[in-house]
């Protein structure tokens, strides 16, 4: 027997069924269309939530909002920490310097990280899948917290970079475990407004720690960079342990009027006929036998460890294969190498513009990180962008068509970041050639609107990134957030012998040039894609 409650929430998966029918019959076999707008206007709650109280999709706004301030906390202060270096490297040249380290040896201790991030992603999703994210995500704080204390203490080069690598290890949870706690807990119409402020965040918060960094450094010692941060490190383990409970959650397929829901372990919900669902699953429960399910009290949600997943083997080996499947889909190619060379080029100005302001403006060392007070606007602007305006664009346009969202829509986010990052780079690359006769503001604007270009990029590859592979978008969706830190480090890597071999104008025109070019590639893209959508659509069915 059910509750009120219960049967309220079945009769909501009952009707909104109707509308994942019509969904599945206008996506020619399942292309990864979503209905998700109904017949009476209102905006359709997807994946369809369970009858279980545990359901992360069913947890209060507040917990909810602890959950994003968990991962809001740690991604912010994990990635200060990895990307946080440029406006103090002339202190590490001048430490390492005398000992022999080249440029490019110091330079390595920002660069190195960011690269090894996606490969600490691609080792932590597989834990969290087989493991739960919870106890994946404590580890990963915990290895934050005492790799930023090793680098705090560090009486070598080789210490340092170690230290420094295992930070980007632990920083890699941001960009795996983290979105996919995100994605678990919330609809498919509210993901853009999530993404838009765990990005946003980020950016808004790292501008704080970059303009006071270089006075910190000034006033003290590059140790306590990484004591200040190891603070907050700190409060992050706390708050994950106290409002991060696991969100991991095994959804079973369920039978509603002749056909089966399942939403599977990466938060992917498909439209099954019995049939279908039978070879894949066996016995399928009828959503009007719902049992009742007692809700875990808080105390046993603060449990570390939830058990494992069943064939947790399994899962976390094949989440490794999904991913590298996903990597076939023309357009996840396509969102990895623009997220991949908009993040390049951020790099590459945050390394040059220390040397830039000091040496060709007559900038202090401790003023350098002035020159990102323009991100705050950025990073509000470009919340906004993706955030409110991004989900009023996708809902508008799938009013337009009947009530039908296609992926592609939110490539049309795009448009006005590219021509902005466009200006971005020319601003800043030909102010940083000609310090004689442009002013410094040249820099500051260059690097605030590229900023805007960046974060709106980061949210909105994201965001497609989750839904351009119908078949398994969740590995997707980590693809193209980790993929990027591997090809962004060509980018940046060379961006030092680059200055050196031509100027900084010519450096960053080549840089522009692949900007430009991938870009461009997202017209076909977003013509195309549908078609290919379609395609794996009919494949799969």
């Amino acid at each position: 027997m059910t509750t009120p409650v219960q049967q309220e929430k079945v009769d909501a998966e009952v009707e909104q069924l109707e509308v994942m029918e019509k969904s599945k019959a206008q996506a020619n076999g399942g292309n990864g269309d979503v209905m998700l707008i109904g017949e009476d206007g209102h905006v359709r709650r997807i994946p369809i939530p369970s009858s279980d109280p545990n359901d992360p999709l069913s947890f209060s706004k507040w917990r909810k909002l602890g959950i994003l301030i968990s991962c809001c906390w740690f991604s912010i202060f994990s990635l200060v920490l990895v990307g946080g270096l440029g406006p103090i490297l002339s202190a590490f040249f001048a430490l390492y310097g005398p000992e022999g380290k080249s440029t490019q040896a110091v330079v390595n201790l920002t660069t190195f990280p960011s690269l090894v991030m996606a490969f600490g992603a691609f080792l932590i999703l597989p834990l969290s899948m087989a493991f739960g994210r919870r106890p994946v995500f404590l580890c990963c704080t915990v290895l934050l917290l005492g790799s930023t204390i090793g680098a705090a203490t560090s009486q070598s080069y080789n210490t340092h970079m170690a230290c420094r690598i295992l930070q980007g290890i632990a920083a890699g949870s941001t960009e795996s475990v983290l979105p996919l706690i995100i994605t678990d807990m919330s609809f498919l119409d509210e993901r853009g407004f999530y993404f838009g402020i765990y990005w946003g965040t980020q950016n808004l918060i790292n501008t704080v720690f970059l303009i006071s960094t270089s006075y910190l450094v000034a006033a003290t010692s590059w140790r306590y960079f990484y004591w200040v941060l190891a603070v907050f490190a700190g409060v992050g383990l706390i708050l994950g342990f106290f409002l991060l409970v696991e969100t991991r959650y095994q959804r079973n397929p369920t039978s509603m009027n002749g056909q089966v829901v399942h939403t599977d372990e990466w938060g992917v919900t498909h439209i099954l006929s019995d049939e279908e669902a039978r070879a894949r699953f066996g016995q399928i429960q009828d959503v009007s036998h719902h049992t009742a399910t007692e809700k875990k009290s808080y105390l046993q949600q603060l449990k570390p460890y939830q058990g494992r997943a069943p064939n947790a083997l399994r899962l976390g080996l094949g989440a490794n294969w999904k991913m590298i499947q996903s990597c076939s889909s023309p357009a996840v190619v396509w969102a990895v190498l623009v997220a991949s060379i908009t993040l390049g080029i951020g790099i590459a100005m945050s390394l040059t513009y220390a040397t830039v302001l000091t040496q060709g403006f007559g900038w202090s060392y401790k003023s350098v990180g002035l020159v990102n007070v323009g991100v705050f606007p950025a990073s509000i602007c470009a919340m906004i962008w993706t955030g409110f305006l991004g989900d009023k664009l996708n809902i508008y346009l799938a009013k337009r068509r009947g009530g039908a969202h296609h992926p592609e829509d939110t490539l049309l986010q795009l448009i006005v970041p590219f021509f902005v990052g466009v200006i971005g780079v020319v601003i800043y690359g030909v102010t940083a050639t000609n310090p004689a006769k442009y002013s410094a503001w040249g820099i500051i604007i260059g690097w605030t609107l590229f900023q805007f270009a960046f974060i709106v990029v980061l949210i909105t590859t994201t965001h497609f990134g989750s839904e351009a592979y119908p078949k398994n978008p969740g590995p997707a969706l980590v693809i193209v957030i980790g993929l990027k830190n591997v090809f962004s480090f060509g980018a940046s890597f060379g961006i030092v012998p680059m200055v050196h071999m031509f100027s900084y104008v010519k450096a960053f025109m080549i840089l522009l040039a692949f900007f430009i070019g991938l870009f461009a590639l997202g017209i076909p893209v977003y013509f195309l894609n549908p078609r290919w959508r379609a395609y794996i659509g009919r494949k799969n069915a």
